[in-house]
């Protein structure tokens, strides 16, 4: 029996691995070994899961080992953590350079 292809509705052929659609030869790399549809939802830091949300910061999409928890809604990526965090130190350090200058002039 002919099933229909989740995406066109054409006689199918392959299921997805991934996510278990049934797609035509249009709809299916064998490249890849998916369906179109879990090759464009793919996270884009690992390529192996499908992604769950986008880095709130980047953009990209990712899985739920690639992103990090930020709050009950967002989430970000590890790349984006780590920038903003170096940002932050070099931010703080500024910031105590400034205030020991600052000291240094009142005393004088």
């Amino acid at each position: 029996m002919a099933r229909p292809c989740s995406f066109c509705g054409v006689n199918a052929i392959f299921e997805c691995p991934l996510c278990g659609r049934i797609v035509c030869e249009r709809h299916y790399s064998a490249t890849r070994g998916l369906c179109a549809g879990c090759i464009e939802a793919l996270c884009d830091f690992c390529d192996k899961r499908l992604s769950i949300a986008r880095c709130i910061y980047c953009g990209r999409l990712g899985c739920d080992v690639c992103l990090v928890q930020v709050d009950n809604v967002r989430r970000a990526c590890r790349e984006c953590l780590d920038r903003r965090a170096l940002r932050l130190e070099e931010a703080w350090k500024s910031l105590e350079a400034l205030k020991h200058l600052t000291l240094r002039m009142s005393r004088a």
